[in-house]
């Protein structure tokens, strides 16, 4: 009787040992279902970082614009209302191309492709009454300065800004 119950024993370990010996490892499925998992992981992180770079240039490009388009609107503003004209002496040739009466561009190059584009025209529309007389002046100038700047499709852009200069008498 000892005998079968050492051999029922020796039986039962042994199916014990090849059932842990067998659920130590991976199948095939189980590694390429994780691979699988792993593979959507990285790509979702690698876009992420993608968008994060392209982001941050845009974010470079639109701060560097925004510098440029800010100074050359202070340049005109410091000349005030008598000064804000389209002349060489304004607006010297090497930095400038003065393309009409009315219209100045210049070179970013900071930026890809950048170009500056400088409007100063007389505004009729926008008025500032004489508290005196109760009649418009007619003595208004828009300035707008808008930077643009080239690239690929998601780089390229443009920052403007517009004011109005006045002369008050």
């Amino acid at each position: 009787m000892s005998n079968r119950s050492g051999s029922a024993g020796r039986g039962a370990a042994q199916k014990e040992r090849r059932r842990a010996a067998g659920s130590g490892g991976f199948t095939l499925i189980e590694v390429l279902v994780a691979a699988m998992i792993l593979g959507i992981g990285l790509v979702g992180v690698s876009s992420m970082v993608y968008y994060g770079v392209l982001s941050h240039q845009k974010s470079a490009n639109y701060t560097i614009a925004g510098e440029k388009a800010m100074q050359e609107m202070e340049r005109i503003r410091d000349a005030g209302y008598l000064g804000a004209l389209v002349d060489l002496a304004h607006f010297p040739s090497p930095s400038y191309q003065i393309v009409n009466a009315s219209t100045v561009h210049f070179s970013v190059p900071e930026l890809t492709s950048g170009l500056g584009v400088i409007t100063i025209a007389e505004d009729s529309q926008a008025q500032a009454i004489n508290p005196a007389t109760g009649q418009p002046y007619l003595n208004m100038k828009q300035v707008s300065v808008t930077v643009s700047w080239g690239g690929s499709q998601r780089l390229r852009g443009s920052y403007n800004l517009a004011t109005l200069i006045s002369n008050r008498p």
